[in-house]
């Protein structure tokens, strides 16, 4: 993956100029890759996603008072979008169902490759976008309420996955009705 030189703290506004690109890379290119290949389980189109998304910001002229959580909330959509494209672009090799390295991020947040394509948009933008459900309903175009039972619904897909895989059964609990 591409690599940049060291930069300032973390938590301080990105500078303008070409040290700007350094940090924002150093602030995000790991959970927007994250989030990249948990979408489209491809090694080498994540790292182009996130390439291009972060250039894309980078020629941005910073806005005069949008703060790091602007700047995150930007980029984990445009990855999203980025995504979205290139899943439907008819060009694209088929590539589902997905197969895991066993390694990988994705295999880890996805064993088997279980969940749809909107699944694991809504779980890379919450897990590795670091969005909340209400924000993640406006990036996916659904209500907050719909956003939360779809998550609920992933969480309880790799559950019933993770108990399957150890040999185990695993009553899925209801707590919407228990105590």
């Amino acid at each position: 993956m591409l690599r940049l030189g060291k930069t300032g703290a973390v938590g301080a506004p990105a500078p303008p100029g070409p040290d700007r690109g350094q940090v924002i890379y150093q602030r995000h290119a790991a959970a927007l890759y994250r989030q990249a290949l948990l979408m489209l389980g491809d090694l080498a189109l994540a790292e182009e996603v996130v390439c291009d998304v972060i250039i894309g910001e980078c020629v941005l002229v910073p806005a005069q008072g949008h703060g790091e959580d602007e700047t995150r909330y930007r980029l984990v959509q445009s990855v999203f979008r980025r995504c979205q494209q290139l899943a439907a672009d008819p060009g694209r090799p088929d590539r589902c169902p997905l197969q895991w390295p066993s390694q990988s991020v994705a295999g880890c947040a996805d064993p088997g490759g279980i969940l749809s394509e909107k699944e694991r948009a809504a779980l890379g933008l919450v897990l590795f976008g670091g969005l909340g459900y209400v924000q993640a309903s406006a990036v996916l175009g659904i209500s907050p309420q719909d956003a939360a039972a779809l998550l609920r619904t992933v969480m309880d897909r790799l559950a019933i996955s993770s108990a399957a895989a150890a040999g185990t059964s695993c009553p899925v609990r209801d707590t919407r009705t228990s105590m």
